[in-house]
């Protein structure tokens, strides 16, 4: 549909914001979908234990098409609002369960329970849809969340770690046993609320938990059940600061999904990006810019050189590699020459090691910028923690697979998305599976925008989001039952031990 031709494709989103006084810079944006994805996870060349993966090769890659955030096919295949579309009724409807007769006692078991908990789900997904909370500051999140799963008798942590808005609810059943891990997002994003679903994943692993709890108890199944309520997901990595709490250390592997928009009736378990942001800080000299310019030493100039040098690297970069941000400032004044300027700068590849690369590359952009200007120049790269790319484990991705497919009639694809999320992090630790699935939205309505926050209130959403949580639940079970399914995910695990 895109040509071949298009070699290069530019995503920056410039802006320059001029503020009168101090604030502290709204730390946001490493976190979920934006860019582009080109690249398909393939299968079959991932290696064992805690070997570490090859970078991207050519061949691994796909025509590059366009996506916006977490969508896993290009626009024209979007499954559009109902209003807005001619849907296909030969799709099977999210709802309906096929084969059933050849599920498990245990699993059916979680069908019921589901079943039974959806006007329950619904309502809590709704009450954080409409109570929208950035980074760090999900209180009422927590405190619904928590209180739901006190509920149903799982014991509650507020504050976990540290963090005051992170939660962790546990069940244990019987001696030993596997111990599976879930996670529940709950940030919002400033000004446009829940624009990237985290509604439906929070109400999404209160589901998974409980019901998995019933299926234990109900079937003398041991095992432990540790959900964990994950803040900060967009910019602030709160599953990364977790993780190196030790907030994972005790699970044998990790579950969640993500809804975005694709194909009606689909998911995608394919993987997203690594992506790494600076924050860089030009310091200068002021001066009246009428009367004596040449007193002043002129750090906006150095901000624009340093994003034209970017601007002409990209023609150099990889049509997988992505750069972009903006430009702010402090009092500035259009007569007087700026003495303050910082960009708030991101940069994505397909993996961590090919970020690494072009990371030193646009570091020497800032570097040059500030030399030929004279400014003096701060660059921080560390104090936001780069998210890895996703590595969904290939045992847990099939089992996933084989029950949305013929239990639910759903396609699976791989082609993932140029999105990034603190949970390629946890996918480096231990085994874990973070699908895409879809649902209706608008033409351009992709994840962070208004659309989508529209979107994921609709009963479409919640439809697909409870089959997300149908087959997470069902392939977390199958694992703690069967210790040939469990060996087998771990020796298949793409774990890497460095972190």
């Amino acid at each position: 549909m895109f040509g071949l031709d298009l070699v290069q494709i530019f995503t920056t989103s410039f802006h320059i914001v001029s503020t009168m006084r101090p604030k502290n810079v709204d730390r946001q944006t490493s976190g979920c979908f934006g860019g582009f994805k080109l690249r398909s996870f393939v299968s079959g060349k991932q290696k064992q234990g805690n070997e570490k993966l090859p970078a991207s090769r050519e061949g691994d890659e796909k025509v590059l098409a366009p996506s916006r955030d977490f969508d896993f096919g290009i626009p024209s295949e979007w499954g559009l609002s109902l209003e807005q579309s001619s849907f296909d009724s030969s799709l099977p409807p999210y709802t309906t369960l096929v084969d059933a007769s050849k599920s498990s006692a245990a699993e059916q078991t979680i069908s019921r329970v589901l079943d039974e908990l959806e006007s329950e789900l619904h309502e809590l997904s709704m009450k954080i849809h409409d109570h929208p909370e950035i980074a760090f500051q999900e209180r009422y999140a927590r405190d619904t969340l928590t209180a739901f799963m006190h509920r149903h008798k799982f014991h509650v942590t507020s504050g976990y770690l540290g963090l005051e808005t992170a939660w962790r609810a546990e069940y244990s059943y019987g001696r030993g046993g596997k111990v599976i891990g879930i996670n529940s997002e709950m940030d919002a994003l400033k000004g446009i609320g829940h624009a990237c679903g985290h509604n439906l994943i929070a109400a999404s692993g209160c589901g998974i938990a409980v019901a998995l709890k019933v299926a234990l108890e109900t079937h003398d199944i041991p095992g432990k059940i540790i959900l964990l309520g994950t803040p900060a997901e967009e910019g602030g990595g709160g599953k990364i600061i977790l993780l190196q709490r030790g907030g994972y250390d005790e699970m044998d592997f990790c579950l969640m999904s993500h809804p975005g928009p694709g194909p009606l009736n689909s998911f995608d378990i394919g993987s997203t990006t690594a992506v790494l942001t600076f924050e860089v800080e030009y310091l200068g000299k002021g001066a009246h810019a009428g009367a004596a310019p040449w007193e002043g030493i002129n750090a906006l100039d150095a901000a624009f050189l340093a994003y034209s040098s970017l601007s002409v690297l990209r023609q150099q970069m990889k049509p997988t590699h992505r750069s972009h941000g903006i430009v702010q400032g402090q009092d500035w004044i259009s007569n007087v020459i700026p003495d303050n300027a910082r960009l708030r700068w991101q940069v994505r590849a397909p993996t961590y090691d090919e970020l690494v690369v072009l990371a030193e590359r646009v570091r020497k952009c800032f570097e040059a910028a500030a030399l030929a200007t004279g400014c003096t120049v701060k660059i921080d790269q560390d104090s936001k923690l780069p998210y890895y790319e996703l590595k969904n484990n290939p045992i847990l991705a099939r089992i996933f697979s084989g029950i949305v497919r013929t239990q639910y009639g759903h396609s699976v694809r791989t082609n993932g998305s140029a999105a990034s999320t603190d949970f390629g992090n946890v996918s480096y630790h231990l085994p874990a599976l973070h699908p895409l699935y879809s649902i209706p939205t608008e033409p351009h309505g992709g994840n962070h925008t208004p659309a989508f926050t529209k979107a994921s209130a609709t009963k479409e959403a919640h439809a697909a989001n409870m089959i997300a949580t149908r087959g997470l639940a069902i392939t977390g079970l199958r694992v703690i039952q069967d210790d040939e399914l469990f060996r087998e995910m771990q020796a298949t695990s793409a774990c890497h031990s460095a972190l």
